[in-house]
């Protein structure tokens, strides 16, 4: 009997631990400069150019952000991403204890630029210079 149920058994513990929980997603981190200074409270995000998810991140006071993909998955999706980036908004406005943002680093101007990137399987350090 037991040689019937642990092929079984094992059978079942690969398949359901092995198989993938979404998309294949690369992951991504850097540093976000503005004109040579390290952009703090900046919000970041990558969007697919071919469609998909976009993936999200806020720098820290020394202008480095990770990217999350979803609530539990860091990262983006593979392959090109158009990037922009934005003054940070507190998460919770009822909350008054959440971060406030100051006049904020990034400009219009900056704003509207649209940074070409390539996320590839991994690590990707991609480190974003504006003017």
């Amino acid at each position: 009997m037991y040689k019937i149920l642990l092929p079984i058994l094992s059978f079942c513990l690969v398949s359901v631990g092995c198989t993938p929980s979404g998309p294949p997603l690369g992951k991504v981190s850097g540093k976000v400069t503005i004109d040579g200074k390290p952009a703090s409270n900046v919000d970041v995000m990558f969007a697919p150019v071919d469609g998909g998810r976009s993936s999200t991140g806020t720098t820290d006071s020394n202008g480095q952000y990770v990217l999350a993909f979803s609530t539990t998955d860091r990262g983006a999706l593979l392959g090109a991403h158009e990037v922009v980036i934005r003054n940070a908004t507190p998460t919770d406005m009822n909350d008054p204890d959440a971060p406030m943002v100051s006049t904020g680093m990034v400009s219009n101007e900056v704003a509207t630029i649209k940074k070409k990137v390539e996320v590839q399987s991994g690590d990707n350090t991609i480190d974003l210079s504006y003017p």
